[in-house]
């Protein structure tokens, strides 16, 4: 079990940013306007507004192959061979792409329509919450690497060409592709 898992990280509800949320000394009041919660108890509702939302988390660096944001999983591979990560962090990261290697299938190889498997893309289901929590405690190591993680919530993220429990794998819409 990685220390990670116990860490209460706090999260700005509208950014998704972490800086400013460091632990204050006891009698100090934070921000009004900052919404406060811990990344362990916050799980995706399934409708926001009435509308099933999908969630996506990716990095700064452009995917070749879907011209898009790249994914949790490249940002967490690319820092996972980083000969500048600590020992800690790095057992932390790879037990967490260990599970993610038993608990998630790759859906490239069980599509019909291969040719269009390099422009599309992997949203988590909000109702994957053991996927989504543990996509957390990624995202806590890629940013305490400085890496910066961030979210993107959709209602319709495409042509869906593969879906099981826990994701679906989808060719975006272009308004999808312009804020990826």
């Amino acid at each position: 079990m990685s220390p990670v898992g116990s860490t209460i990280v706090f999260r700005d509800g509208a950014t998704g940013s972490t800086s400013g949320f460091e632990p204050e000394d006891g009698g100090s009041t934070p921000f009004p306007g900052a919404k406060l919660f811990s990344c362990r108890q916050r799980y995706f509702d399934e409708i926001v507004n009435g509308h099933f939302m999908f969630i996506r988390f990716v990095s700064g660096e452009i995917d070749e192959d879907s011209h898009v944001s790249a994914g949790l999983f490249t940002a967490a591979f690319d820092l996972v061979y980083d000969p500048n990560l600590r020992d800690e962090e790095y057992y932390a990261l790879r037990h967490l792409l260990d599970w993610f290697n038993l608990h998630l299938k790759g859906p490239v190889y069980r599509l019909k329509a291969a040719w269009r498997a390099p422009r599309a893309i992997c949203w988590f289901k909000p109702t994957a919450h053991e996927h989504l929590s543990r996509a957390w405690e990624m995202v806590g190591i890629l940013e305490r690497n400085d890496v910066f993680i961030r979210t993107i919530k959709v209602q319709r993220p495409g042509y869906v060409l593969y879906e099981d429990d826990a994701q679906i794998f989808a060719e975006p819409f272009a308004d999808i592709r312009s804020v990826l």
